[in-house]
Parts: structure tokens; sequence; C-alpha cells
């Protein structure tokens, strides 16, 4: 028995057939893998902004001798016209032990991949189609674009499943090849195949690649006192992005707003629900959190209240997680009026862990609750009213918001 330490935590390490020296030095690269698949790494809490456990800890690799055995065996007795690349077989590796968890959200990321994932829920900014995608009964699935994105201007609706990119099925690609297919340097063009819910045939999508600025937050009067509050995504900016535009619709005197929530696919856990918060008293229970051994943690509103005027949720099936999570916490603690179509349905919530000595992986740590116990995973959340044409959703919004304006007016009187 031997004890390796790899500077990100302790395995005890088993292996029992014979090997000589220089077969032993070639064999502890591999055993190295066992790091990675174990996920015995330092986890970044990018996703939800909280601190992970520790995990530093054994254990043993009796387990995984075979593969560590194929690995090497592969690597110095199979035959093959061209070099093994051992790069590209720890990568397939990876891919094999995350799939074969079940999560259509787990996938891998190579050092570039990485890069472009943090800096995401960071900056909001990327270049490619600007659409939103996961896997869902093995098919890839979009699950928004973003509103004014290449893919949006192309036609692109959410729910739409990718058949084909530039002639390459899906079948089978992992997640990661897609999003390294998808994006791409600003004014190239893929052409992707789509299969749509009501639409009998197959049809093809041209979209230009383009730099996709996630504002994250935009707002506008759309008519004296009526307010309109878009919420695009939620990175790191967002809840503060909100503010501000709460502000600003203030100054233009807004009496009552519209929050878009529609083709909104989520981001940070954290900044979803500090954005629920400006509309909820400072410590309001706000989501529960359930951990893979089922302990609950119940998360609180961090942030002060800054608005109470009376508004409206616009909803739709490319509203997903944190978007989710903010219509669903201001229907039940605030009895919001939700309008649109029912929602994606994605109640858990993903970590970045990073790798070393680069990439990272991402999957499912948790599921998340509303603050009543409704479990929306695989669901999705109702709308009061439902309507499935975009301009009816505005108007019958517009509507109602106005309704809910006179009757606050009627109180205030009394």
């Amino acid at each position: 028995m031997e004890l390796w330490n790899w500077g990100i935590g302790k395995f005890t390490v088993h292996y029992k057939f014979g090997v000589n020296p220089l077969q032993k030095r070639k064999l502890i690269f591999w055993i190295a893998l066992v790091v990675v698949i174990s996920g015995l790494v330092w986890v970044t809490a990018v996703q939800a902004n909280r601190s992970g456990p520790d995990y530093t800890g054994e254990i043993n690799a009796d387990k995984w001798q075979p593969f560590l055995q194929t690995i090497y065996l592969l690597k110095n007795e199979s035959y093959s016209e061209k070099q093994i690349d051992e790069n590209a077989m720890m990568e397939e590796a990876i891919r094999g032990v995350l799939k074969s968890t079940g999560d259509p959200y787990a996938r891998y990321l190579n050092e570039e991949d990485f890069k472009i994932e943090t800096s995401d829920r960071i900056e909001g900014e990327f270049s490619g189609l600007g659409i939103v995608i996961t896997m869902k009964d093995d098919k890839l699935v979009i699950i928004s674009p973003y509103q004014g994105s290449p893919a949006a201007k192309a036609g692109v609706k959410a729910g739409d499943v990718i058949i084909e990119i530039d002639g390459e099925s899906t079948a089978g690609m992992p997640i990661d090849g897609a999003v390294r297919r998808l994006r791409g340097k600003k004014g190239t063009q893929v052409v992707i195949k789509l299969q749509r819910e009501g639409v009998k045939d197959l049809f093809s999508a041209t979209v230009t690649r383009d730099i996709v600025k996630i504002k994250s937050v935009e707002c506008e009067l759309l008519e004296p006192g009526i307010g309109l509050l878009r919420v695009i995504e939620y990175h790191g900016r967002t809840n503060i992005e909100m503010e501000e535009a709460i502000k600003q619709l203030d100054i233009l005197e807004a009496k009552g707003l519209i929050i878009d929530l529609r083709n909104n696919p989520g981001g940070l856990l954290s900044t979803a629900i500090m954005s629920a918060g400006l509309f909820l008293p400072l410590n309001t229970p706000s989501l529960i959190i359930e951990d893979r051994d089922g302990k609950r943690e119940t998360l609180k509103n961090p942030v002060n209240k800054i608005c109470d005027k009376p508004f409206v949720i616009l909803i739709n099936k490319g509203t997903a997680s944190g978007a989710e999570i903010m219509a669903g916490v201001l229907r039940v603690k605030l009895n919001a009026e939700l309008i649109g179509e029912t929602t994606f349905g994605k109640g858990v919530v993903q970590q970045i862990f990073p790798l070393s000595p680069r990439g990272g992986v991402i999957f499912t740590i948790s599921k998340y609750l509303l603050p009543d116990g409704t479990d929306i995973n695989g669901k999705g959340i109702k709308p009061d009213i439902t309507i499935t044409k975009d301009e009816e959703q505005m108007n019958t919004a517009l509507k109602e918001l106005k309704r809910l304006m006179n009757e606050k007016g009627k109180t205030v009187q009394k």
C-alpha cells in the first residue's frame, strides 16, 4: 500500500498486478487519474457563492484497478496506426465517468472551456450563438436563446432540439463538444438542424456568431406609470443592475412593474436570490437547498427590500433555474401573478470544480425547493394565466398590472 499526496488531497492506492520499475513509473501517471475520477478537488463555489466542505480524505483504489489496468495496457500493448493521445484518452475517461452519473448537466471543461465558463458567470460576455443548452432524454435541447442574440435573430426558440451541427449528428455527442462546436469567432457561421415541437419536419437555421454581451438587466417605461424590468440572466452584478434599474424607473415615476423573465436561463444562485430579495423584507426565508444526503438548509434574503410597487411576472418555457427561483419565490411570498407558459423545470444546482493542473468539471451538487417546499425539477412552474404568443403575453401583463394598480389605489383611498 502506498499513500500518494498530490497537493489536493490524499488517497490510498493499491495495485496488485506485477510491473517492473520502468512500467511502475509509467503507471504513476495513470494512477493520477484516480484523483480526477474521485473528484477530490478543491471546490470553487462559482455557481452558488457558498463555501464548500474540506475534500481531503482517503479512497481505496482497489475498485479502480481494472480501469487503471485498461489504460496501462492500451498505452503499452495496443496496436494503432496513430500514437495514442494521452490527453484525449484522459478527457474521454472523465466524460465517461460524468455520463455514467445520469446527470444531464454534468460535463467536462477543458482549459479553454473552463476559462470561458467562469468568465461568463462573472463578466456576462462571450462569443457564440447566444443560447443555453442541456441534455434531456439524450437529446441536445435549447433551454433558451438570449434575447437579441444571433440565435434569437435566426429564429431559434426555447425547447428546440439540435439534431445536427454543421452536418454532424449530435447523437452521442458530449455536451462540452457541442458547446465547443457552437462557439467560435465573431463573423463565422454555423448551420444547426433543429426539431421543434408541433413542427412536422426538421429544419435548418444558419447563425452568424457574434459577441454576446449579456447586459443582465434592461428597463424602460412602456407607458406613463408602467415600467418594464427585463432580467436576461443572473451573473455577478445582476442584483446591483436590478437595483439601479428600479431606481431609474422610480425617477421615471413608474407606479407598477412588469418583470420579464422569459427566456432567462438562470445563472448564479446567489444573485437570483438577491434579485428576488429586492422585493422582500430582509431575512425572509427564500429557498430550501437539499444536498445529496437529504439534509436541508433554508437560505434567507440577504438584502434590503427596495420596491413595494405592484408587479406581474412574465414567464415561458425558456424561463429556467435562477429565473424560476425568482418567479417561484415571489409567487409563494407575495402571491405574485405569473403570466405566460409553464417554465423549463430546472430545480437543481451545479458547481464548477477546477481540476489539477487545468480544466474542470461541472455537475449537480444539490436540488432546491421553493420556500413552501415545492419541488419544480422536471415539472416547472405553471402560470396563473396561460398564454403562448409573446405579444399577447405582454398585452395581458399590461391589463393585469393596471388592474392591480387600480386595486391598490382604491385600498389606499379607503
